[in-house]
């Protein structure tokens, strides 16, 4: 029987091993994720057969039921499938899936039948790290013009790692995006939960940068590792007249450039089908778009 939970920061920390041994990049199965986004889609986890395993219980079938068991590689993941099964039938609840990537979706098909459907509001936008480092060639012009603007405009900038000692600023930066705007619910959760990243970067594994402008904190960027291939970046936030003159890309850059994110490939979350995020996520050229699927299985 599966023992299920809501995750906490104890078990987010004791999972760091066993999700650091697979090739990984979807949003969702970074641990600091499925802490911070546990209340939205009422997460349970649980630790059996060497996987970590999880359940949703949001509102829409492509955020309710069970997530792909992570583990490392040679696993047996066909007993971990079997005791899925049986807890789905203690649940009295479908076997579904959801926020499986194409390799996952793939394997479910080995074992099931499923037909899966995704919506591309979910698809998360990959890069190669280097690129967005870099930012060479045409194709990128524009974000390298963004940023060489915000340098003449500006005296003195400056960046730091988010620390306990400055960890209140890159707060303010997101209080002061909130404040921007008449916040709709996803918003002042969004905002509760980069509160909640602040406060536990240790166990959650987070590391960030502020962007300073003549000492006001302009903008701020949370990230943490998703698998030894690729970095997620969480939160992305700069405000006022900051974000109007390009501190997105600047901090887009730093973050890239950043020792911390030695990963070959970053995470740029999903765009939820919002059209001006969507237009932002794609003028920086992803490597590709990572789908998300979800559907019932048949045993």
């Amino acid at each position: 029987m599966i023992d299920w939970a809501a995750p906490d920061l104890g078990f987010i920390k004791n999972c760091a091993e066993i999700c650091g041994k697979s090739r990984r990049f979807g949003s969702d199965t970074a641990l600091a994720n499925i802490y911070l986004l546990s209340r939205k889609y009422g997460t349970e986890t649980a630790l059996y057969g060497g996987a970590l395993l999880r359940y949703y219980n949001g509102s829409t079938p492509n955020r309710r039921g069970y997530g792909f068991p992570l583990c490392p590689e040679g696993t047996d993941i066909r007993g971990i499938f079997d005791a899925l099964a049986e807890d789905a039938v203690r649940r009295g609840v479908p076997l579904s899936f959801c926020l499986c990537d194409e390799r996952q979706a793939a394997e479910l098909g080995r074992f099931f039948t499923i037909n899966a459907s995704f919506t591309d509001d979910d698809s998360d936008y990959i890069y190669k790290r280097d690129s967005l480092a870099a930012l060479a060639g045409r194709k990128l012009h524009r974000k390298r013009n963004h940023i060489a603007a915000f340098n003449r405009l500006y005296d003195d900038i400056r960046t730091e790692r988010i620390t306990g000692g400055n960890a209140a600023d890159a707060l303010t930066v997101a209080e002061k995006w909130l404040e921007e705007r008449e916040p709709a619910p996803d918003e002042l959760a969004e905002f509760d939960s980069i509160s909640t990243a602040l406060r536990n970067m240790e166990p959650l594994g987070l590391f960030g940068l502020i962007l300073y402008v003549d000492d006001v904190p302009a903008a701020m960027t949370l990230a943490s590792h998703i698998s030894d291939i690729c970095t997620d970046v969480h939160y992305e936030k700069a405000w006022g007249e900051y974000a109007a003159n390009g501190a997105f890309a600047v901090i887009n850059n730093m973050l890239a450039s950043s020792p911390e994110a030695d990963r070959e490939y970053i995470n740029r979350e999903e765009d939820m089908g919002i059209e001006g995020l969507r237009t932002a996520k794609e003028s920086y050229y992803p490597a590709f778009k990572l789908r998300k699927y979800y559907g019932v299985c048949k045993c």
